[in-house]
């Protein structure tokens, strides 16, 4: 990860460093018309209405050009965007595309995904864990985010007799600056010199976290690291007295209409993985997307505070490409700028957030020992295209964060 310093790359670098994945695709155009007009390509269907809470329309509705979106489609379907599980666009609150495709879980298992398959969110899982901490900001078991977490860790009172991680904030962990020695970006999950692989054998993952020696002042400089995503787990199960997935039951995901989720314990048995271990059905990611734009509104309710939703989304800790739990990155045209906020998790799975579109799309993946900085081309050459003038080329701004759990 680049030092806060730095100007990130833009995408097309990335794109260089991944070219072998990118592969020319020839459109075979057939005769005659498609209802779609997307001949030769696939045919497009206006996504189902299931009764689930979303509206669906046809995508020449609500200001796409399908052609672009049907080439996003073929180069999935012929494996130029390898190991794709799913793609979903919202536009204005409508659900107007909706395509599966099988492939590969985790554990190697085979899956002929669709809109009821669960699929695992990993670290998009982070970003919903942030929203309950910002609900029980709103509801009162936690007071702010300057709280020092050592009052919500009574049982680790041992670690914070150090004065310096005893001023360790809520803040410092929700935006991944508590100074603690960590590296989670550098080495392969599998190599002993990512701590996440020594996160992942520890009897305690909090406690491991936390014991982690000082490295740096609190609040200034981002360093990834799920161990603390797991702490903030345990702190709003402690303030709260709820388990973070029985706390997001009734304040989430039945305001939501999610019916059907799954979430992980770490391999303590007792810690829910507040890092990585949320299954949703992706409509359901949709709607998580959606509520943040909605200023954490969802039909009549406002389910997480507007002005949480606009903390979280927002740069934090020096580093332009963080929030609360939530990726920033921009696409840029020759006359304008469009910030995206996007929740990310290992294997491709991805809520991008583009505000001033009015625009939430979900990819879901399996590409889990491979680079996928392509989901940015899939947006900026596909998505963003068929809704911008041809005159005005893109390209994306961000921290190319493709490879996190």
């Amino acid at each position: 990860m680049a030092p806060p310093s730095m100007r990130y790359p833009e995408l097309s670098y990335l794109r260089r460093l991944v070219s072998p994945l990118i592969a020319g695709l020839v459109v075979a155009c057939g005769a005659g018309d498609s209802p779609s007009g997307l001949e030769g390509v696939y045919r497009y269907d206006v996504p189902e209405r299931t009764g689930d809470g979303w509206e669906t329309g046809h995508l020449s509705d609500y200001g796409f050009d399908p052609e672009p979106i049907g080439e996003l489609i073929a180069r999935v379907a012929d494996g130029t965007y390898p190991n794709v599980h799913g793609v979903l666009i919202v536009r204005d609150g409508v659900l107007v595309l909706e395509e599966y495709f099988p492939g590969y879980t985790a554990a190697g298992v085979y899956v002929d995904f669709d809109r009821e398959t669960l699929h695992s969110c990993y670290s998009v899982t982070k970003s919903v864990n942030a929203a309950l901490i910002g609900i029980a900001i709103d509801e009162g078991p936690i007071a702010g985010v300057d709280r020092q977490i050592s009052g919500f860790l009574p049982e680790y009172a041992d670690i914070f007799v150090d004065p310096d991680k005893d001023r360790l904030t809520l803040q410092d962990l929700l935006t991944m600056s508590a100074g603690l020695e960590w590296d989670e970006l550098t080495y392969p999950y599998a190599d002993p010199n990512n701590s996440h692989y020594w996160l992942r054998r520890s009897p305690d993952p909090v406690r491991y976290t936390l014991e982690r020696p000082v490295v740096a002042d609190p609040g200034i400089e981002f360093a990834y690291n799920s161990g603390l995503s797991l702490t903030l787990g345990r702190i709003l199960e402690n303030a709260a007295g709820q388990r973070p997935d029985q706390y997001a039951e009734d304040r989430l995901f039945v305001p939501l209409g999610i019916s059907d989720y799954s979430w992980s314990l770490w391999g303590d048995g007792a810690t829910l993985d507040t890092g990585g271990g949320l299954s949703l059905r992706p409509r359901d990611m949709a709607k998580f997307g959606q509520l943040y734009l909605n200023g954490g509104r969802w039909d009549e309710a406002q389910v997480v505070s507007e002005e949480w939703v606009s903390e979280s989304v927002r740069p934090h800790a020096q580093y332009w490409g963080y929030g609360y739990q939530w990726w920033r990155t921009r696409f840029e045209t020759d006359v304008l700028t469009y910030t995206s906020y996007i929740g990310i998790g290992w294997g491709g799975q991805y809520v991008f957030v583009v505000g001033a579109l009015d625009l939430v799309v979900v990819l879901t993946g399996g590409n889990y020992d491979e680079s996928i900085a392509y989901a940015y081309d899939m947006i900026e050459d596909h998505v963003l295209p068929s809704m911008l003038p041809a005159s005005a080329p893109l390209h994306a701004v961000g921290p190319g964060a493709a490879t996190l759990p």
